[in-house]
């Protein structure tokens, strides 16, 4: 099933501003997209990133490929059959395991497909404690789904959150009702998708400048929803979220041209 959606100017402008993030400085403490606002949305090197709203994703709907579970402020992970794993990844085959092409859904926003992938975050409900990073978000492509040795053993890399500038995006644990809720949507061009059969997700939370917004409880998982679900709509930011967005913008640029 092909689930369409239709980005508005606003939120089309929205993902301009960001796009210029990159450029205000070399090693951001600000983030390049901020998901914090309740249905906040934003691009990133072509991909679409929507903070899910209150909508529920949870038991039966969602299907968790890798879910990464620490202690540690940072964390990393990515999805695979291979045992044992490499980083922070729970070690059920329920929760970490191979994910095919053909079980990513497709997802049409304004004439153009792409393949959504759905992040539930999990962190102390206090004011500090329930930002959290996203700082990595790397995806591969491979003909077997137990590879390992990341980064270079997990095929061809079709998307990094990174290419070109250090981007991340701050998340917002306090937004939805906790575990399997989920927290954000990505959505990444059909495009960049090759012929193979399976599909490697690496992701790494915590690791922003100083590492401001560390994990602090609970576990994050990645998944996909069954295909025979209809996404629940997903509301473009608000004239507000723009405007504050614009005008953050400008007063960066302006300390970095007076630098």
């Amino acid at each position: 099933m092909i689930e369409t959606r239709c980005p508005t100017a606003i939120t089309l402008l929205t993902a301009f501003l960001a796009s210029l993030y990159p450029f205000v400085s070399e090693v951001q403490a600000s983030p390049t997209l901020d998901l914090t606002t309740d249905s906040a949305t934003g691009m990133i090197n072509g991909a679409w990133f929507y903070e899910v709203g209150a909508a529920s994703t949870g038991s039966g709907v969602i299907q968790s490929f890798v879910r990464i579970n620490t202690n540690d402020p940072i964390e990393e992970g990515y999805n695979t059959d291979a045992r044992p794993v490499q980083y922070d990844e729970n070690t059920s085959p329920t929760f970490t395991r191979s994910l095919l092409l053909s079980a990513v859904p497709l997802v049409e926003l304004d004439g153009t497909l792409y393949r959504e992938f759905l992040l539930d975050i999990n962190q102390d409900k206090t004011t500090e404690g329930r930002l959290l990073s996203l700082d990595t978000i790397e995806i591969y492509q491979a003909g077997s789904g137990n590879l390992t040795g990341h980064p270079g053993g997990l095929g061809t890399l079709i998307y990094d959150l990174d290419a070109g500038a250090d981007n991340w995006i701050l998340l917002d644990y306090g937004l939805n009702t906790g575990s399997g809720s989920g927290d954000m949507f990505a959505y990444i061009p059909d495009s960049l998708f090759i012929n193979e059969d399976y599909v490697y997700l690496y992701s790494m939370f915590g690791a922003s400048e100083n590492s401001a917004h560390p994990n602090t409880s609970g576990f994050e998982e990645w998944s996909v929803r069954k295909l025979a679900d209809t996404p629940p709509t997903v509301p473009a930011p608000g004239a507000l979220l723009l405007a504050t967005l614009g005008l953050g913008l400008v007063g960066q640029l302006r300390r970095r041209w007076a630098l």
